[in-house]
C-alpha cells in the first residue's frame, strides 16, 4: 500500500511539472509573439486611414471641372510600399516579416505613370502622335474620330498598369493632375477629362 502511494506521489509531481512548463513556454511564446501582431495590427489601421485619405484625394480632383494639379504628402514616408493601378490602390507593410497588405479601389479611374508618359507633357505627346499633331488643348481640338485613339491609349496603360503596378516614392510629393481634352463632338465642343497621377 505504501509503494502505490508514493507512486501516486510521484504522478502528480511529474503531472504539476509538465504542467507548469507547458504554461511557462505559453507565457513565452506570448510574450515574444503578441507584440509583433499588436505593431502589425496597429500599421492595418494607419495604412487602411492612409488609402482612405490617398484614394478621397485623388476621387476630388478627379471629379473636379477645373483643370489642375494638386499635391498630396504621404503621412508615413518610407515606412509603406504603395502600388498603383488604374482602379486600385495598395499599401503593404513589414515585406518578408508576414507583412501587412491593404487596397482600396478607386471610384473613378486614374492614370499614373507608365511606359507611355510620365507627366502631363509625355501624355500630350502621346496623344499628339496619334491624333496627327492635334492635342486637344485650347484652340488645338480634336476631332470626334480622335477620341476612339484616345480611348485605346488610356486601355493601353490601364492594361499594362494592371500588370505592373506604379511605385511612388513616398518620400516625394505625388502629383495629382487633371487634364481637359476639348474635342470637336456631333453637338459641338465637348471635354473629356483625364486624372493622371505622376511624381
Amino acid at each position: 500500500m505504501g509503494l502505490k502511494d508514493d507512486e501516486m506521489a510521484w504522478a502528480d509531481y511529474l503531472i504539476t511539472r509538465a504542467g507548469l512548463l507547458v504554461f511557462t513556454s505559453i507565457l513565452l511564446l506570448a510574450a515574444f509573439k503578441v507584440p509583433p501582431l499588436f505593431i502589425l495590427q496597429d500599421a492595418a489601421g494607419e495604412m487602411d486611414a492612409d488609402l482612405s485619405s490617398m484614394t478621397s484625394f485623388m476621387e476630388v480632383v478627379a471629379g473636379s471641372s477645373l483643370q489642375g494639379a494638386r499635391y498630396y504628402h504621404f503621412d508615413n514616408p518610407g515606412e509603406v510600399t504603395i502600388s498603383m493601378t488604374a482602379r486600385f490602390v495598395a499599401a503593404e507593410y513589414g515585406v518578408g516579416i508576414g507583412g501587412v497588405t491593404r487596397a482600396r479601389a478607386l471610384m473613378t479611374t486614374v492614370y499614373p505613370a507608365n511606359s507611355l508618359w510620365v507627366d502631363r507633357p509625355g501624355m500630350m505627346e502621346e496623344i499628339a502622335n496619334r491624333c496627327e499633331g492635334r492635342t486637344g488643348i485650347g484652340d488645338d481640338l480634336l476631332l470626334d474620330s480622335d477620341m476612339a485613339s484616345v480611348k485605346g491609349m488610356l486601355g493601353e496603360v490601364e492594361a499594362e498598369l494592371a500588370q505592373e503596378p506604379f511605385v511612388p516614392d513616398t518620400r516625394q510629393m505625388l502629383v495629382v493632375e487633371k487634364v481637359i481634352l476639348y474635342y470637336e463632338g456631333t453637338d459641338g465642343i465637348e471635354r473629356r477629362g483625364i486624372t493622371i497621377v505622376h511624381q
